[in-house]
């Protein structure tokens, strides 16, 4: 009897420095906040919205220039120059309005290494992914506990796969796979990002994919999802920079945080940024606002069956929606849209 009173005693003791831990952690540590505009300023005060009620203590601003021509661009800017004077608390405020346009690829790219000029972690949100609140906490508790564990690449705040049996009863899992839509990393990580990928050919010749999955199927996924990109648009890098940061992470075998919630309502959907090749499931997902990580995982290792349930779930689903009636339409009439703003089509 009293051996198991002295056990008890000795669990509750290490519960209680672990809380202890916690606390103090969240205090002493809170990462900064980078919120990525362009031309949408109603979703990107949603997401400033939530920025001003968690209180961050600093926060940068970036916004990439308006498109040559583009007259509503100049007019959405003027807009979203009045966003640091709706900071009203505490908070140190950073920003970087750029005259011209530098793309989906390099803009947000630079906006990322122009943050990391002077910080070691950020918490990354752009105009259209609105955060839940419990999405700080745990980007501060994870950035800090994993913040030398060099495993660990990025926090997703993105989950597509609420609650799914492959978590395992954890409240996150480790992935090979990247959200950009939503995520928090370290400057360790993207200090080693060249979004041209130059060593591309030289991975594939090593053995590519196989060195990372056991399937053949999920190594020739792979490889229709992060190469074959490349291959048909070498150019890629000016108009994505979320691909060429996969594929970085993929092939240096970095891991990734997800949450068994999901902490992001991504609206891509909306406005002149909307993702013609997505499905619309991913934005029909709300974020939760009482998500917890009191259960955390006690191995720091990829969850397979996690990734085979994202690859099959999400990114073949993705592509299987891209050719779908509705999306088929939606991208004409973008290509379209854009001749006639080229002048090529009267």
């Amino acid at each position: 009897m009293g051996r198991v009173f002295a056990s008890f005693l000795i669990k509750e003791e290490i519960n209680r420095l672990n809380l202890n831990y916690r606390i103090m952690e969240n205090k002493q540590v809170e990462a900064p906040v980078l919120l990525i505009m362009f031309n949408r300023f109603d979703e990107t005060k949603m997401v400033f919205d939530k920025i001003r009620q968690a209180r961050v203590k600093k926060l940068y601003l970036a916004c990439d220039g308006p498109r040559d021509g583009n007259e509503k661009d100049v007019e959405e800017q003027k807009r979203l120059k009045t966003i640091p004077d709706l900071v009203d608390w505490d908070c140190e405020v950073h920003t970087l309005f750029r005259e011209k346009n530098m793309g989906c690829g390099r803009g947000v790219s630079s906006a990322i290494s122009w943050a990391f000029e002077n910080e070691d972690r950020l918490i990354i949100l752009e105009d259209d992914c609105v955060p839940s609140m419990p999405w700080f906490s745990f980007c501060n508790h994870c950035l800090e506990k994993y913040k030398n564990d060099t495993r660990v690449w990025t926090i997703n705040g993105r989950s597509q796969h609420l609650n799914h049996p492959c978590f395992h009863g954890y409240d996150y899992t480790f992935s090979i796979y990247a959200h950009s839509a939503g995520w928090a990393t370290w400057k360790r990580v993207w200090d080693g990002f060249d979004i041209k990928i130059p060593y591309m050919e030289q991975f594939m010749r090593e053995g590519g994919f196989r060195n990372i999955t056991g399937s053949r199927f999920e190594q020739k996924k792979l490889e229709e999802l992060f190469v074959k990109p490349f291959k048909k648009r070498p150019n890629l890098f000016l108009t994505s920079w979320a691909t060429p940061f996969d594929f970085y992470m993929l092939s240096h075998g970095g891991l990734a945080i997800t949450p068994r919630e999901n902490l992001i309502k991504v609206y891509g959907m909306v406005g002149t940024h909307s993702n013609t090749s997505s499905s619309s499931y991913v934005y029909s997902i709300p974020a939760s606002e009482t998500f917890t990580f009191d259960k955390e995982p006690l191995f720091v290792i990829p969850n397979a069956e996690y990734n085979e349930v994202h690859l099959k779930k999400h990114y073949l689903r993705m592509k299987r929606d891209r050719y779908k009636p509705a999306n088929i339409l939606r991208i004409i009439k973008k290509l379209i849209g854009k001749k006639i703003l080229n002048g090529k089509i009267k």
